[in-house]
């Protein structure tokens, strides 16, 4: 591309393209989004030529990496022979779709087709509290979710995301949503240790069902791991033991597997790999790695079956989407699918994630300002401090000044955003799966100097 051009493109986005969780005022004053116009594996190219390595795989999504043929022709093929039916009716990708997600779920083997995370989050929502009307328990609707956690952005999922502030300013938000405790080892809000806690944690849960009354709660929603909350892994036994709460309680068991579905923590689904079964699991992000919008929402054989009756009883699902199950959406899931499984990403994910979590321990461990370092498969996070004392988090401005200088080298890294006022101290990564041990060795490094770069200069002006 011209410098000429590239200059167009970049005025052009300025003027009219409303960029998500960015303040604009920086590109008033001359900064600019990168414009990406290409990728392979796991690094993009940037319009004037410059290659980044993802190590945030586009939103957390491009689980197969970069520029695989065989999705686009997958989309391609699908194109040619039906561009587009809804789900009112049926079509053979959407069916094909929802087996072979039903054979890696059993327990959840109902399948509704939606277009994103909060959209699969939603359905489950509201079928979860039609269920309990139709059967007889019209009191039971409120939702228990976790400070911290990230459920999406629309207004019953962000109502159910524990994240202060990316709430603030669109409430009132829908009723019935509540959070309790993360389990936030690190920041133990009750000031415990584990195992001595006797995860705590978890059963908080169970007093938030008997202060409310177990009579009036419909579900529970967790994330296996905790993603954009800043990558909260939990100790061994506390899925199991959220599980076993909600079933004490007769309470659903969503699990939102939107990021740590589809080989992110080393299996295709987390919830398999902790040995729980929910009533209802969520996915989205890797379904199709970003390649096309879908998202889905699976159902227990008990669920689905709650919905049956006469054909004008109202016991359906009144919920619809345009483009939700889409055919080329579909076909491209399929063939993500494919890749996912006849490459065996999900255990590259666990040695890559390993090895990359290794690796920061051994570079960061003399650094004094990286309080924590966790993560499970290819989902990271590195929390830092002014200093492991105290654990005060870093300011959002230094955590802007540490991507910044990774982006200077090469290196799209996140971060938490938005999630808690001056609590957005964690630098998060979730690199497509077939990052290879190169482009670990090269994110490790960028990691180290731009921590240390930042962190010495501003010790250094304190």
């Amino acid at each position: 591309m011209s410098e000429s051009s590239a200059t167009n493109l970049s005025q052009l986005d300025v003027q009219h393209v409303w960029h998500p969780l960015t303040q604009h005022q920086l590109y008033r004053e001359g900064s600019r989004p990168l414009i990406i116009t290409g990728g392979k594996g796991a690094v993009v190219y940037a319009d004037d030529g410059r290659a980044f390595l993802d190590a945030a795989a586009g939103l957390w999504c491009v689980n197969v990496g970069y520029g695989r043929e065989e999705l686009i022709e997958a989309g391609t093929r699908q194109l040619r022979e039906l561009a587009y039916y809804p789900l009112t009716q049926s079509h053979p990708r959407a069916i094909e779709l929802a087996n072979r997600i039903a054979r890696y779920l059993p327990d959840t083997p109902h399948v509704y087709f939606s277009n994103s995370g909060s959209e699969a989050n939603e359905v489950a929502f509201k079928a979860v509290r039609q269920y309990w009307k139709q059967q007889g328990k019209p009191s039971k609707v409120k939702i228990l979710s976790r400070f911290r956690g990230y459920h999406g952005t629309t207004m019953g999922a962000l109502a159910a995301t524990g994240q202060p502030e990316r709430r603030r300013d669109y409430e009132p938000l829908t009723p019935g949503f509540m959070q309790v405790t993360q389990p936030y080892c690190y920041r133990c809000p009750f000031h415990l240790e584990y195992p001595s806690c006797h995860m705590q944690c978890a059963d908080d849960f169970e007093r938030r069902i008997e202060i409310e009354g177990p009579d009036t709660v419909a579900a529970i929603i967790i994330e296996p791991v905790t993603a954009g909350g800043g990558v909260i892994v939990p100790p061994e036994g506390y899925l199991q033991r959220v599980e076993a709460i909600a079933r004490k309680y007769d309470v659903k068991l969503i699990v939102d597997e939107v990021v740590t579905g589809f080989g992110r923590l080393g299996s295709m689904f987390a919830c398999t790999r902790f040995g729980i079964r929910p009533d209802i699991v969520t996915m989205a992000k890797g379904l199709a790695s970003g390649y096309m919008p879908i998202s889905a929402t699976a159902f227990s054989d008990e669920l689905f079956e709650g919905f049956l009756g006469d054909v004008d009883s109202g016991r359906h699902l009144r919920h619809v989407n345009t483009y939700g199950g889409h055919p080329v959406a579909a076909a491209v899931a399929l063939a993500n699918i494919d890749v996912l499984e006849s490459e065996n990403l999900a255990a590259r994910s666990e040695e890559s994630g390993q090895r990359f979590l290794k690796q920061l321990q051994e570079a960061l461990v003399d650094l004094p300002y990286v309080g924590d370092i966790r993560g499970m498969g290819l989902l990271v996070g590195i929390e830092l401090v002014k200093d492991r004392m105290s654990k005060e988090p870093v300011s959002n401005a230094t955590m802007r000044s540490i991507t910044k200088s990774a982006l200077a080298q090469g290196v799209i890294m996140g971060k938490a955003s938005d999630v808690q006022t001056e609590r957005n101290n964690i630098l998060m990564f979730a690199p497509p799966l077939v990052i290879n041990d190169s482009d670990i060795d090269q994110l490790v490094n960028v990691v180290w100097e731009s921590v240390t770069g930042v962190m010495t200069q501003e010790v250094a002006q304190a």
